[in-house]
C-alpha cells in the first residue's frame, strides 16, 4: 500500500512582533547537554538563539550536519547545551538565547578549554542591535571576544560571520553598519597572525527568509547552513531551488508551498513514468562538481530518483527521514563549461526535492 503525507492546506502562521519574539529568546530555558562524542573533529556552534535554533530546533546545524555526513566527514559538535532534530547527529552546541557579544564572552574561555575545539563557528551580535545595546561599541565587543576565543584555543580556527538581516528598519540600519565593520575586525586579527576567517552570511537571507522578524524559517536555516559549509569547504555552495521557473521545470508534479522548504517551496509528486524535475545549470567551467540533492522522503524506506546529467543516468537514493525532515545527498557530476541538463525523474518509491547544491571540489579542510 502506497503511504504519502496527504495533500493539505497549510495553516498561516501570523507572524510575532519582532520585540516580543526578541523577549521570548531571552527567556527560553537552557538545555542541560548529553555530551554525545561521535569523534573526529570537534566544532563548536557559537552564539545566541539563532545557534540554539530557535523556531526551528537545530536551526543551522541540522542541515550543516547533512553536508559533513553527505561529504563522509567524522565531526563532534561540542557545547554544553544540547538539541535538535533526528536528522541532527549530534545535538551539542553552545548557542544560548537572548545573550549579547559580552555575555558570551564572559563565558567563552570556560567552554572553549572545557571542550578542546578544533573549529569555533561564530554568529553573534543580533542581540546587541535588537536591544540597541551600544551598537556602535558592538565591533570592538567582537574583537575583544576573538581575542580572548583564540588566547583559549590557540590551536583552533575561529569561523566569524556577519550577521543574518532584521525585519525592523531601525534594526536592520543597526545590523548594516555593524556588518560593515565585521571584515575588517576579522582581517586585523588574522594579521596578528590569529587563526580567523569571515563567513559573509548577511548576503544568504533576506527579511523573507525569517520567521518573526528576527529568527530564520526552517528554510533561512538552511541558508545559513550552505554558507557555513562553503566557508568550511573553501569553494562557493550555489543553490539552485526546485521552484524557481527561471531555470527548473517540473513535468507532472506540483510545487507546493512549505515552511520547512529552501525558498518556502518544494517540488513533489514526482510519483509517475513521465514526472520529472528538470534544472537548466549553468557552469563555469568542464569539469568535477559536488551536487548536493536536499531531499525528502517519509516512505520508510529508502527511495529515490533517477538522475540524467546531460544524458548520462544513474540512481539517487535518499534516507528515510520523514516527509519535511530533508537530507542532503552528496553526488559527483562531471559538467560543461556553460549550459547543462540535470533531469530527476520517478525512482524506487516516492521522495521530494527541495533543492540542489553545487561545489567545486577541493582539498579537504583541516578543520572539518
Amino acid at each position: 500500500m502506497r503511504i504519502r503525507r496527504p495533500l493539505a492546506a497549510l495553516a498561516v502562521r501570523a507572524a510575532l512582533p519582532v520585540l516580543l519574539s526578541a523577549l521570548a529568546a531571552l527567556v527560553l530555558p537552557a538545555t542541560t547537554a548529553h555530551a554525545e562524542s561521535n569523534g573526529g573533529v570537534r566544532i563548536m556552534p557559537l552564539g545566541d538563539s539563532i545557534t540554539d535554533g530557535f523556531n526551528v530546533p537545530g536551526g543551522y546545524r541540522a542541515d550543516l550536519w547533512q553536508y559533513l555526513a553527505a561529504d563522509g566527514h567524522r565531526d563532534d559538535f561540542v557545547g554544553s547545551q544540547s538539541n535538535g532534530p533526528a536528522r541532527l547527529g549530534d545535538h551539542d552546541h553552545e548557542g544560548h538565547s537572548g545573550w549579547r557579544i559580552e555575555q558570551i564572552d564572559a563565558r567563552a574561555a570556560e567552554w572553549v578549554r572545557a571542550t578542546s575545539p578544533r573549529t569555533i563557528l561564530l554568529h553573534i551580535g543580533t542581540n546587541d542591535m535588537v536591544q540597541n545595546f551600544d551598537p556602535a561599541g558592538a565591533p570592538a565587543r567582537l574583537r575583544t571576544l576573538v581575542e580572548h576565543l583564540t588566547a583559549a584555543a590557540p590551536g583552533a580556527d575561529v569561523f566569524v560571520s556577519d550577521l543574518v538581516p532584521l525585519a525592523d528598519p531601525a534594526g536592520a540600519a543597526r545590523v548594516q553598519r555593524f556588518n560593515a565593520a565585521v571584515p575588517g575586525v576579522v582581517s586585523g586579527l588574522a594579521a596578528e597572525g590569529r587563526r580567523v576567517h569571515f563567513v559573509p552570511m548577511a548576503g544568504a537571507l533576506t527579511p523573507a527568509d525569517l520567521a518573526d522578524g528576527v529568527h530564520p524559517t526552517a528554510g533561512g536555516y538552511a541558508k545559513m547552513a550552505a554558507r557555513w559549509y562553503a566557508a568550511l569547504v573553501s569553494s562557493p555552495v550555489t543553490r539552485w531551488e526546485a521552484e524557481n521557473p527561471a531555470y527548473a521545470t517540473l513535468n507532472h508534479g506540483r510545487i507546493i508551498d512549505h515552511p520547512a522548504a529552501s525558498g518556502g517551496r518544494k517540488a513533489g509528486y514526482i510519483d509517475y513514468a513521465d514526472s520529472y524535475l528538470e534544472y537548466r545549470i549553468d557552469a563555469p567551467y568542464t569539469g568535477g562538481y559536488r551536487m548536493y540533492v536536499r531531499a525528502g522522503n517519509g516512505m520508510g524506506t529508502d527511495c529515490g530518483h533517477r538522475l540524467t546529467v546531460n544524458g548520462a543516468a544513474r540512481d539517487v537514493t535518499y534516507p528515510s527521514l520523514g516527509w519535511d525532515e530533508w537530507t542532503l545527498t552528496g553526488v559527483d557530476v562531471t559538467l560543461r563549461q556553460g549550459a547543462n541538463t540535470l533531469r530527476f525523474a520517478k525512482g524506487d518509491c516516492y521522495a521530494e526535492i527541495d533543492s540542489v547544491d553545487f561545489a567545486t571540489l577541493g582539498a579537504p579542510a583541516p578543520w572539518i
